[in-house]
C-alpha cells in the first residue's frame, strides 16, 4: 500500500487502511479482470453490500437487434418525463447490466425517471466501431419506445459512468450529427473518459496531466486505462470515441458532469467542462477533491458520508438534465 496522504481525502485514507491496500487494476486486460474479481471477493468477505432499492422496478427485455436491455421504473412514477438510456462502465472491456444495477437504480429513483440500461458487446471482441454501434442501436430503441416506457414521445437523455460516460457523450453527439437534436434533452456523464490520450490536441497537453499525477492513485491506473483504450480500438481522434474533439459540443442542450480529483480521468472531465463553458452549454458540475475513480461504490462505512453526498448530487444532476 502506498504511504502518505498524497492529497487524498481523509475518509478515503481510512477506507484504504481498513481494506489493507489501495485498490488498483493493472494491464493487460486479463489481469484487470482478475484484479476486479479479486477485489469483489475481498469486498464480499469484509462488507455487507447494500441491497437493491426495490422501490425501483426492473424488467429485462431484448430488442429487435438482439441487445439485452434492462428497464428501470421508479415507484409511483407519474410519467411524462424524458427517458434515460444508460451505458455501463468497465473500460469498454468489462461490466454488464448487473454490475451497474445500483447506478441505474440511483439515477431512476433520484431523478424520478425511467432508465434503460444497454448491454453492449464488450471489447476487444467487439472493437470500435462495433461497440459504439451497439450503443447507438440502444439509443434508437429507447427513442422509439419512449412513450410505451412511460416517457415523453421523442425525448431522451444519455447517461453513463467512466467508459459509459464516454459512450453517453459519444452517442449524444452522434444523435446531433444524425439530425436528432430535438430528441436529445441532455447528458449525464459521471467521471467520463472524453479523449484518447494520443488524441489530445497540442494546445491542451499542458492541461492534460492527470494520467501522470494520478497514475497509481486510482483503480483505473494509467496502464489499465491505456490497455482499455487499446482494447476499445478507436482512432485517437475519432469524434465519437474522443467526444472532446467533436465540433458540435455547442449543440448539447444540458450536461451534468462529475469529476474525481484523484483520477487518471480528472482532466478528461475538466477539459470537457471547459469546452462546455466555452460554448455556453448549460451545465451542472460536481468535483470530488481527494477522491479516486468510482469512490462512492465501495461499501465501507468509512465512505458513508461521501457516498451520500455523491448520490444527492447525482439526483440533482439527473433532475437538472431531465427537467
Amino acid at each position: 500500500m502506498a504511504t502518505g496522504d498524497e492529497g487524498f481525502a481523509g475518509p478515503w485514507l481510512e477506507f484504504e487502511k481498513e481494506l489493507g491496500e489501495r485498490p488498483l487494476l493493472h494491464a493487460p486486460i486479463e489481469k484487470c479482470a482478475e484484479g476486479f474479481m479479486r477485489l469483489g471477493a475481498k469486498m464480499a468477505s469484509m462488507y455487507t453490500f447494500l441491497l437493491p432499492d426495490l422501490a425501483v422496478k426492473t424488467e429485462d427485455r431484448t430488442t429487435e437487434d438482439g441487445l439485452q436491455v434492462r428497464v428501470y421504473t421508479p415507484e409511483g412514477y407519474p410519467g411524462g418525463k424524458p427517458v434515460g438510456v444508460y451505458y455501463h462502465g468497465g473500460g469498454w472491456a468489462m461490466g454488464d447490466l448487473d454490475g451497474d444495477d445500483a447506478s441505474c437504480r440511483s439515477i431512476s429513483k433520484g431523478g424520478n425517471v425511467v432508465v434503460v440500461s444497454i448491454a453492449y458487446g464488450l471489447a476487444p471482441q467487439n472493437k470500435h466501431p462495433g461497440l459504439i454501434n451497439d450503443c447507438w442501436k440502444g439509443f434508437q430503441w429507447t427513442l422509439k419506445n419512449a412513450t410505451s416506457l412511460g416517457g415523453i414521445d421523442g425525448k431522451i437523455f444519455t447517461a453513463g459512468v467512466s467508459a459509459g460516460g464516454q459512450l453517453a457523450l459519444g452517442v449524444a453527439l452522434k444523435a446531433i450529427d444524425e439530425g436528432m437534436l430535438d430528441a436529445l434533452v441532455g447528458v449525464v456523464a459521471i467521471v467520463p473518459a472524453t479523449v484518447h490520450p494520443k488524441g489530445v490536441p497540442e494546445e491542451l497537453k499542458a492541461k492534460y496531466t492527470s494520467y501522470q499525477e494520478h497514475a497509481k492513485h486510482t483503480i483505473d491506473t494509467d496502464d489499465a486505462m491505456l490497455a482499455f483504450w487499446e482494447a476499445f480500438g478507436p482512432p485517437p481522434t475519432d469524434p465519437y470515441a474522443s467526444p472532446l474533439l467533436h465540433t458540435r459540443i455547442k449543440d448539447l442542450k444540458k450536461v451534468y458532469i462529475a469529476v474525481a480529483g484523484h483520477d487518471t480521468l480528472r482532466d478528461d472531465g475538466l477539459l470537457f467542462k471547459q469546452k462546455l463553458d466555452d460554448n455556453k452549454v448549460p451545465t451542472k458540475f460536481d468535483f470530488y477533491e481527494g477522491y479516486p475513480h468510482y469512490h462512492w461504490t465501495w461499501p465501507s462505512s468509512k465512505l458513508d458520508k461521501p457516498r451520500e453526498e455523491f448520490l444527492d448530487n447525482l439526483a440533482k444532476g439527473v433532475q437538472f438534465v431531465a427537467s
